[in-house]
């Protein structure tokens, strides 16, 4: 049983359900966009996002003893082992890829600097440095960012061509910050009293929990919107349209479970709901063609 706790406190702290989400989520936009599954890409994604999780879990003990969250008690005691840990992978990781994707290199190191500017204090502002983390709007957009850069721009850049217009990608990534979002606020609400203690400009501390559930159900109804759009001006088919089933189960699973108080085991689970949506979307379509029916239906 210590075993099993062990091991489940070290899955907590490399946050391995983001990080499966994060793979799971570029090998379906890859697909997409290139017609292959880029499962190496997609290793690389997990590895940049394992290494922005773990310096933001070194960097959170305050915050995370606060919250309760599992594995904390651990970071504390192997900060400095874990630290030097991070930064030979990453800097071993650059020197590796470099050779098999020099085209990388620049994106890769544009989502390693706002993993660090959201987990140090070096972004200037008014008041002095401080982190995106600290900051309203930036704690939840700048995680965003990092999902749009390794989920749509890795896959762009190392696919070397393209089976969807811009337009059509803009339109999907568009649709997957919105709903991405929405994780990013639910997280809040669990770490709610802790980030109200450290003030934490989350929404649910800056507004109250009901303001920024309306707020989560905006940016829901908006990625189905995004697709929506999509279909009408004839830039994504019904193939895509089939992706706002995420934000309408999200919006049924997360109701009952706020109003009872979020757990960490609900955000877990709720993490494995979208990479499960985002697998069964890439073997339906699969299933789909190998039937020989068409890859996709526009309306347009």
């Amino acid at each position: 049983m210590a075993g099993r706790n062990g091991l489940s406190d070290w899955l907590w702290i490399a946050r391995y359900h983001i990080v499966l989400v994060a793979m799971a989520a570029t090998v379906t936009f890859g697909w997409l966009m290139s017609g292959r599954y880029l499962l190496g890409l997609a290793l690389l994604v997990g590895l940049d996002w394992f290494l922005i999780n773990l310096q933001n879990r070194i960097t959170d003990v305050a915050e995370d003893t606060h919250n309760q969250v599992p594995g904390t008690a651990q970071v504390a005691a192997q900060k400095g082992l874990l630290t030097a840990l991070s930064w030979a992978l990453l800097i071993g990781s650059f020197v590796t890829t470099h050779f098999v994707w020099p085209q990388l290199t620049p994106w890769r190191a544009a989502v390693q600097l706002v993993g660090l500017a959201y987990n140090y204090r070096i972004v200037p502002t008014p008041a002095g440095l401080s982190r995106l983390k600290e900051l309203y709007f930036f704690k939840n957009f700048g995680s965003s960012v990092l999902f749009v850069l390794t989920c749509f721009a890795y896959p762009m850049v190392t696919a070397g061509h393209r089976l969807m217009s811009l337009p059509a990608l803009a339109l999907l990534a568009g649709f997957f910050v919105l709903f991405e979002t929405t994780y990013e606020i639910l997280y809040d609400f669990r770490d709610l009293e802790g980030d109200r203690l450290l003030h934490v400009p989350t929404y649910p501390v800056v507004h109250g929990p009901q303001v920024a559930q309306r707020i989560m159900a905006g940016l829901l109804l908006g990625s189905v919107a995004m697709l929506l759009l999509g279909v009408w001006l004839g830039h994504l088919g019904v193939r895509e349209l089939l992706m706002a089933v995420a934000p309408l189960s999200q919006f049924g699973f997360y109701r009952p479970r706020l109003a009872r108080g979020l757990t960490s085991q609900d955000c877990l689970w709720l993490t494995h709901l979208g990479s499960a949506q985002l697998l069964l979307f890439l073997v339906g379509t699969a299933l789909w063609q190998h039937a020989g029916l068409p890859a996709n239906i526009f309306l347009r």
